[in-house]
């Protein structure tokens, strides 16, 4: 064979190698362009029954519905019927007695019989679906029980105490078992509340720790059972019980370690709970009840703000707003009803644990918690002012017998604390920040007429309400809280000096103590309408800071009349002094508010020159004595002369000044 052939050979060889392993490699699939939808799969047919594999028929109920508007009133409706049943039975009861029908174990054994009746059918009927009316029918039967068991030891003596409390016990526990089965807390009501009834239908003396114990074992129970059914109701019913259980063992022995090992250990319980209304119930009933376990002593006071401790820890676990409300009031009340017995003369001890209270409540809002700063008006924020009103009394009561002479300055530091509270929180909070501050200036407020008497009061309260419009201007965003809060204690100012200053008795004319409060009071209001500025609040200040110093003028114009003149001139001489006091003071007003183009001033002595004219025409005319009269005719006519000419002489000018 040739090269060529040979060449030829190999290559068709190579040839049929790549066709093998093509047919031996899987072609990929072709490509579209716009893909097929699926088809449809054909509907399934009907199932075809067989006798054999046939299923097992449903018993269960069907699931629970919740109350609604139109199913409420006959489930209500249910709900009574079972009680006037049970009454129904209670009467019968009574009335079988008195008429001697039927023998005592008869009366017994048909109560059971119709508890037991009423169970069974009930039972039937909520299997069937009709759930409202199966559970009343057993929540009746359960109520026969207890009724039954306690008639044949109260009434019969059929059974002992000890027998007695058995049976009641293992009622409520088959009333707890049925409620877990209709998966409804009307039986677990009843049954609970037989089995806090229970110790006091059977008349259980003398067994406190038992009585104690036995309702921790109920609370336990019912805690637990409560909260995974989301039953609150239920958990209620547990807390008026243990309430209830514990001021009937109380009253028959007084034992401080059960008692405050009861209280606490219910208080770890309720606290828990997921239902605010009753961690603040018991939060207060905790507190409350242990302040009386302990008192006078003041271990009562320590007790109880462990009780208000716990629901400020409660309410930081659960970012509750009100449960903090709840402690305040738990602490405080415990506080009045410890003072009701309190020995007289213990100070520094509970003045020691209020003040460590007032800090800690306070401190709930000052320290940086999780959650958000509560807004104004909020229930947390509240606290503040609430919180220091309730301290600042508590402390002026334990201080003022004593040491009288410490309240102003406590009511001083108190304002300091909340200051400095209003420091903290001024970055955090502004709106907690301004309540702090309110209930500081509040309290410093206070300090004045409790330390001192007489004008340095209304000198301190005027200083201190020009000192809070200040603050308004300087802090942002507090101009309108400090013009109200500094135009309320002008209020307080006013009223003292018409009160108490008017009445001072004077030295000298004009350098005197009364005189030196009304100018201090005038030029402080001078001060707010000016750092206030421009609105009704300013013109208010202005306008009383000119009316007080017109009053103490006309103090002082009075004054000087009845020394100067006789009982018979006096009145004459002091009326015609004040019109021309007034008129001059008129003058300077119309004078400086037009050189200081103060449009409010300027007014102001006009409207004052149109009073002392009035003034005038319709009163010293008739009244005065001729030479007073005259007097004060011609100044008053000077004084008006002399306007006029200035007016018409410098008339361009002055009205250029009054321009805005």
């Amino acid at each position: 064979m040739t090269p060529e052939e040979l060449e030829r050979f190999a290559a068709l060889e190579r040839r049929v190698a790549e066709l093998e392993a093509r047919l031996n490699r899987p072609e990929p699939a072709p490509v579209r362009l716009h893909p097929m939808p699926p088809r449809p799969s054909p509907p399934p047919g009907p199932p075809v029954s067989s006798p054999v594999s046939r299923p097992a028929a449903v018993t269960a109920p069907p699931a629970a519905r919740p109350m609604s508007p139109e199913t409420a009133p006959m489930e209500w409706l249910s709900r009574i019927a079972a009680v006037t049943v049970v009454l129904a039975l209670a009467f019968f009861f009574d009335y079988a007695f008195q008429n001697h029908w039927i023998g005592e174990t008869g009366r017994v054994l048909l109560g059971l019989l119709c508890g037991a009746a009423a169970v069974f059918f009930g039972d039937r009927f909520w299997s069937k679906g009709q759930r409202a009316f199966g559970q009343s029918l057993a929540a009746a039967g359960i109520a026969f029980f207890y009724l039954s068991f306690w008639a044949a030891f109260a009434l019969y003596r059929l059974a002992p105490q000890p027998v007695a409390f058995a049976l009641m016990l293992l009622t409520t526990v088959g009333a707890g078992a049925l409620a877990f089965r209709f998966g409804g807390p009307a039986v677990a009501m009843l049954g609970l509340a037989g089995g806090y009834a229970t110790p006091l239908l059977l008349q259980s003396t003398g067994q406190p720790w038992f009585l104690l114990g036995y309702a921790l074992l109920l609370n336990i129970g019912t805690v637990v059972a409560a909260r995974r059914r989301d039953w609150p109701a239920v958990e209620a019913i547990a807390l008026a019980g243990s309430t209830v259980l514990y001021i009937y063992a109380r009253g028959e022995a007084r034992d401080a370690a059960a008692d405050t090992t009861f209280i606490l250990v219910c208080l770890g319980l309720f606290v828990s709970s997921p239902w605010l209304g009753i961690a603040m119930a018991e939060v207060v009933v905790a507190a409350l009840t242990i302040a009386r376990v302990w008192a006078p002593s003041t271990a009562a006071l320590a007790t109880a703000l462990v009780c208000a401790c716990a629901g400020l820890v409660a309410a930081h676990r659960r970012r509750w707003s009100l449960l903090p409300l709840g402690s305040f009031a738990a602490f405080w009340f415990a506080y009045v009803l410890w003072s009701s017995s309190a020995e007289t003369g213990a100070v520094f001890a509970p003045l020691a644990w209020v003040t460590l209270a007032f800090l800690i409540l306070l401190g709930w809002n000052v320290l940086p918690r999780a959650e958000s700063a509560p807004t104004l008006f909020a229930p947390e924020a509240l606290l503040i002012p609430f919180n220091a009103g309730c301290y600042f009394a508590a402390g002026y009561n334990l201080l003022q017998p004593g040491f009288p002479h410490w309240t102003g300055l406590f009511a001083v530091a108190t304002a300091a604390v909340h200051f400095a509270a209003g420091g903290l929180l001024w970055k955090r909070n502004a709106v907690l920040a301004r309540l702090a501050a309110g209930s500081g200036l509040v309290l410093l407020a206070l300090a004045v007429p409790i330390q001192f008497t007489g004008y340095p009061v209304a000198v301190a309260w005027s200083v201190e309400a020009a000192a809070i419009a200040w603050i308004g201007t300087q802090v942002p965003g507090s101009k309108l809280v400090a013009s109200i809060g500094s135009l309320v204690l002008f209020a307080l100012v006013l009223f003292h000096l018409g009160l108490v200053d008017s009445g001072l008795a004077t030295g000298a004319l004009l350098a005197n103590s009364r005189f030196f409060a009304f100018a201090v009071a005038a030029i402080s209001l001078w001060a707010t309408g000016y750092w206030i500025g421009e609105g009704t609040a300013a013109a208010a200040a202005w306008i009383a800071g000119h009316t007080v110093m017109l009053w103490g003028l006309g103090l002082e114009t009075d004054t000087w009349a009845a020394r100067t003149a006789g009982p018979e001139n006096a009145r004459s001489l002091s009326s015609a002094a004040l019109s021309v006091v007034a008129a001059a003071y008129a003058v300077v007003l119309f004078a400086g508010g037009t050189a200081r183009r103060h449009d409010l001033t300027r007014r102001l002595g006009i409207v004052l020159i149109g009073l002392v004219i009035l003034k005038l025409y319709l009163y010293d005319v008739w009244f005065l004595a001729a030479l007073y009269r005259m007097v004060a005719f011609a100044i008053l006519g000077l004084l008006l002369l002399l306007i006029s000419y200035l007016y018409s002489r410098y008339r361009g000018s002055i009205e250029s000044w009054w321009r805005p």
